[in-house]
């Protein structure tokens, strides 16, 4: 994927993020859901084991539970609005023009030029198209991606066009920044070994999802699945 794929996510995607907010996150991960469908598969003297693990997925019970979506959705944006702002903040003080400044003298009632020089400088200090050091409402993740997307487009502007240096460092932040937000909002498919053995030929069992599709128990070793529909 480009960095304008990348950059294009945070815009196309801010939205479901704050939607998200309200949203309780329903699983951990590994899926409980998925290590329990195999207690059916269990031998007897492994059946202590899987009411133990039944017990941890239980939120009622003391221990470690995974925090509410809203909160881990907060965290993920603070971190990518601070990362992308802070990645237009260091582009611009590179590339970005100084505002035109200083008293243009006029010759006298009527001058033209020195008229059109005061627009100019009028126009170049409060040109839309400026990186804001200042301004809340424009130091935010969505704004900063579509200001540094229009400067790897060399979108026209105040600005020095963008060096091999000043790309790579886009690059690596709006990578980032897609990458958080793929996890965030489970687009992106996970897979984790699990500890518990296959229990038909006790080999390795690996457990894919987090992507929003249901998720899948493989076992390396005889090849069987099991799905979250197996004991439905």
């Amino acid at each position: 994927m480009t960095t304008a794929t990348h950059l294009q996510t945070v815009i196309n995607h801010w939205a479901d993020l704050q939607q998200a907010l309200a949203v309780p996150q329903a699983d951990t991960w590994p899926p409980v859901m998925g290590i329990a469908r195999l207690h059916d598969h269990l031998q007897a003297d492994e059946q202590a084991w899987a009411e133990r693990t039944l017990d941890r997925a239980n939120p009622d019970q003391i221990g470690a539970t995974t925090a509410p979506l809203r909160i881990t959705i907060l965290d993920t944006m603070t971190r990518i609005d601070r990362r992308l702002v802070d990645a237009a903040d260091h582009i611009a003080a590179h590339i970005q023009r100084p505002a035109k400044t200083g008293v243009v003298r006029s010759a006298g009632p009527g001058d033209d030029i020195a008229l059109q020089l005061k627009t100019l400088i009028l126009r170049d200090q409060h040109d839309e198209r400026r990186w804001s050091l200042t301004d809340p409402r424009r130091r935010t993740a969505p704004f900063a991606a579509a200001w540094l997307l229009a400067r790897i487009e060399d979108a026209p502007g105040p600005f020095e066009r963008l060096r091999p240096i000043h790309r790579d460092a886009i690059a690596t932040a709006a990578r980032w920044a897609a990458d958080q937000i793929a996890q965030a909002l489970e687009m992106t498919r996970r897979a984790q070994v699990l500890e518990q053995p296959c229990p038909h030929c006790r080999g390795v069992l690996r457990i894919e999802g987090g992507d929003g599709q249901p998720p899948t128990v493989k076992c390396r070793g005889c090849g069987r699945k099991w799905t979250s529909t197996d004991a439905a």
